[in-house]
C-alpha cells in the first residue's frame, strides 16, 4: 500500500512538472526511466499574405510536437503565427480603350499581392480588368503608298492596315491604289527604324540661318562624323543629335574635309573660362582624317589665334587623348599607319574609301578644293552594292581631277558639293555618278554669301544640272521671315538601309524630321527656281 501511494505521488509530481515546464525530456526521465532527447527540425518563416496568416521561424520537435525558439529546446513557443497583413488598396479609375491601346474597368489594386478587386475590402476578386482595343477607323478605298507597298491608314492612331505589294497593270499603275511606277521613287521610312538600320546617313540641321555641313554615318556601334559647321555655337546642336545615336561617347572616325568655318567651327565649339565644348573636346575619338593643306592664317591682324588655329589645337588635344591623326593624302597613299579603306563593320561589307584629290598635294586659290573626298560603299546581300559620295566643297577644277584620277561608280546618294553652289556639282561629275538621291546642306535662299537670288544656295545652276538625273533632291533648312530668320525645309535628312517585313531584300529609305517633300515640290522652289 505504501509503494502504491509513493508511485501515485510521483506521477502527480511528474504531471505537475510537465505542466509547469513543458519538457518532454523531464516527463520521459521521470516516467520512462530514461532521458528524452528532442528530435528538432528547423522550420523557416512563412510570410503572411494579405489574407493568410504566416508562421514565424522556429524549431519543432517531432517527438513531443513542441515548438521552440532554439535547437536546445530551452524555451517553448506557445504561438508561432504571424497575422495576415490585409490588403493595401488603391483605386484605379476606368480607362476607355482606343484602337491604339487597351483600356480597363475601374477597380481596386492591392500593392502587396497585386490582386485586383471590385471593392475596397477585397471581397470580390477580378480575374481580368482589361477592355479590348476598339476597331481601327479607316476608309477601305483610300490608300497611301510608297514605291514598294500600299496601305490603308487608321485615322485615329495612324497604323498601317492591309499593307500589300503593288500590282502593276499595263500602264505601270498599281491596279489597287493607282500608284504610278517611276524611276525617281524613294521609299519613305520612319524614325523608329533608324537606330537598328544596317547603315544610316544623317545630314544634320544645324539650328541657325547660316549654311554649314555636319553629317553622321552610323554602322552598328561605329559612328563617323564628317564636318561640324556652321558656327562654333553649333557644337551644342550637333552633340544633341549625335547623342541620340552614339551611346558610348566614342566617335570612331572624324573627318574634317577642309578648313572653312562652316565645316570646322563645331569641332572647336565655344569657350567657357578656357574650356571648349566642341566635338573634338567632347568625345573619345578613334581616328581623325583631315585636309592636307590650307591657305588660312594662324593668327589675326591683332595677333590672336584664328579659328583655323584653334581647330589645329583641338586636333592636338584629341591626339593627346589617343586619337590617330592622318591627312587625306596619307590615307590614299597608305603611309604612316593610315589606310585608304576603313571597314565600318566586322563583316567588312561597308567601307569608307578615301579618294584621290589632286589638291591634296597641289596649291589652289580656292580653299574648297582642298576637301577630303571619299566614297562609302555597301555590299548588298544580292551581290550588288550601293555607293554614297562625299566631296566636301570641291569646286569645278577639283571635280574634274576627281573624275580623272578615280574610278567613280553611279551612286545612290550624293551630298551636293559646296551646298548646291553654282560652281560645284558640275556635269563632269554628275554625268559619271548619276545620283539617284541628293542631299543639300544649306539654308535655302539665304543672302549670307550673295544678294543674287539665282546664285543663293541651292543655286539655279545646280538645280538645272542635277535635274537631268533625279527629282530626289532634299534640303535641310530655308530662310524665313520669323524672328530666327530660318525654318526647316526637310530638317534633319536621314537615308538608311534596312529590310522591312514586306521586302525580300533590304532597301534604302528616307526619313526627314520635318517632311519628305522634294525640293521641286516646295513653295520656296515655286517662288525662286525653275526645274529642268
Amino acid at each position: 500500500m505504501k509503494n502504491k501511494i509513493l508511485k501515485t505521488a510521483a506521477a502527480v509530481f511528474a504531471a505537475a512538472t510537465v505542466a509547469a515546464f513543458g519538457g518532454c525530456d523531464i516527463l520521459e526521465g521521470i516516467l520512462g526511466g530514461g532521458l528524452h532527447e528532442h528530435s528538432m527540425q528547423f522550420v523557416a518563416e512563412t510570410a503572411a499574405t494579405c489574407t493568410e496568416e504566416g508562421e514565424a521561424s522556429h524549431y519543432h520537435c517531432d517527438g513531443c510536437g513542441g515548438n521552440f525558439n532554439d535547437r536546445y529546446g530551452s524555451e517553448q513557443l506557445t504561438d508561432i503565427s504571424i497575422p495576415a497583413l490585409g490588403h493595401d488598396m488603391s483605386r484605379v479609375d476606368e480607362k476607355q480603350p482606343t484602337c491604339a491601346e487597351e483600356g480597363n474597368v475601374g477597380y481596386y489594386l492591392c500593392s502587396r499581392c497585386g490582386g485586383t478587386f471590385s471593392d475596397e475590402e477585397g471581397k470580390t476578386a477580378l480575374s481580368d480588368v482589361t477592355l479590348d482595343k476598339t476597331a481601327h477607323t479607316y476608309q477601305a478605298d483610300v490608300w497611301k503608298s510608297d514605291s514598294l507597298i500600299h496601305w490603308n491608314e487608321c485615322g485615329v492612331c495612324g497604323e498601317h492596315l492591309n499593307a500589300a505589294a503593288h500590282t502593276y497593270g499595263e500602264n505601270n499603275a498599281c491596279t489597287v491604289c493607282g500608284y504610278e511606277q517611276g524611276s525617281d521613287d524613294v521609299i519613305i521610312g520612319n524614325e523608329a527604324d533608324i537606330s537598328s538600320a544596317e547603315l544610316s546617313i544623317h545630314f544634320i540641321e544645324l539650328g541657325n540661318k547660316y549654311t554649314g555641313d555636319s553629317t553622321l554615318i552610323k554602322v552598328g556601334d561605329t559612328e563617323v562624323l564628317i564636318d561640324a559647321g556652321s558656327l562654333q555655337a553649333s557644337a551644342v546642336e550637333i552633340k544633341e543629335y549625335i547623342d541620340k545615336y552614339c551611346t558610348d561617347d566614342t566617335l570612331e572616325y572624324v573627318i574634317a574635309t577642309h578648313s572653312d568655318q562652316d565645316h570646322i567651327a563645331g569641332m572647336v565649339g565655344t569657350s567657357n573660362r578656357g574650356e571648349y565644348n566642341g566635338i573634338l573636346y567632347s568625345y573619345d575619338i578613334g581616328t581623325i582624317i583631315k585636309f592636307d593643306r590650307s591657305n588660312n592664317d594662324l593668327v589675326t591682324d591683332k595677333g590672336n589665334p584664328t579659328l583655323y588655329s584653334r581647330f589645329l589645337t583641338a586636333v592636338d588635344y584629341a591626339e593627346s587623348n589617343g586619337a590617330a591623326v592622318y591627312t587625306g593624302l596619307q590615307c590614299y597613299n597608305q603611309t604612316d599607319g593610315a589606310q585608304r579603306t576603313y571597314y565600318l563593320d566586322e563583316e567588312q561589307t561597308i567601307s569608307l574609301n578615301i579618294l584621290y584629290n589632286y589638291y591634296y598635294e597641289h596649291d589652289s586659290s580656292d580653299e574648297n578644293n582642298y576637301s577630303v573626298c571619299f566614297l562609302l560603299t555597301q555590299e548588298l546581300e544580292n551581290g550588288e552594292e550601293n555607293n554614297y559620295l562625299f566631296t566636301g566643297d570641291l569646286e569645278a577644277e577639283g571635280e574634274e581631277y576627281l573624275v580623272e584620277y578615280n574610278e567613280l561608280p553611279e551612286v545612290e546618294l550624293f551630298k551636293a558639293g559646296h551646298h548646291g553652289s553654282p560652281t560645284s556639282s558640275n556635269d563632269v561629275l554628275l554625268s559619271v555618278i548619276k545620283p539617284k538621291n541628293v542631299a543639300v546642306c544649306c539654308c535655302a535662299g539665304s543672302d549670307e554669301y550673295t544678294d543674287n537670288n539665282a546664285n543663293q544656295f541651292p543655286s539655279q545652276a545646280f538645280v538645272t544640272r542635277v535635274s537631268k538625273y533625279t527629282e530626289n533632291v532634299y534640303v535641310t533648312t530655308m530662310v524665313s521671315d520669323n524672328e530666327d530668320g530660318f525654318t526647316s525645309m526637310n530638317g534633319d535628312i536621314v537615308f538608311y538601309y534596312n529590310k522591312a517585313e514586306s521586302e525580300d531584300e533590304g532597301s534604302l529609305k528616307l526619313w526627314c524630321s520635318n517632311n519628305t517633300k522634294k525640293l521641286k515640290d516646295t513653295e520656296w522652289f515655286a517662288a525662286n527656281r525653275v526645274w529642268g
